[in-house]
């Protein structure tokens, strides 16, 4: 519990505690962000006939200043399973989508 909790003799919600530092996940393990990301080139992929975003048409989507920050979504985002991205080509990103059992 935290010390202002401890004082006011009022419990902590279980599962609502954010880490500093710690950006907030969705159920699916993304971020809100990531959430946003991975929206974008799945409508993206299907007006386009699978063909991917670059990473600079999703910067400019999400209104970021430098590729860098999609280097650090997409890689998150393949790390927890939500895309996976093929070795050696360009616009390379599937997204993988679950199964419901």
């Amino acid at each position: 519990m935290t010390e202002a909790a401890i004082r006011s003799g009022k419990p902590r919600r279980p599962g609502r505690h954010n880490p500093p530092g710690q950006p907030r996940r969705r159920p699916n393990g993304l971020t809100p962000r990531q959430g946003e990301l991975l929206s974008f080139i799945r409508s993206y992929s299907a007006d386009r006939n699978g063909v991917s975003p670059t990473f600079d048409e999703m910067k400019d989507h999400l209104g970021l200043s430098s590729k860098s920050g999609i280097s650090r979504m997409v890689a998150g985002m393949e790390e927890r399973g939500a895309i996976r991205r093929l070795k050696n080509r360009a616009r390379a990103i599937v997204v993988v989508e679950a199964v419901h059992a």
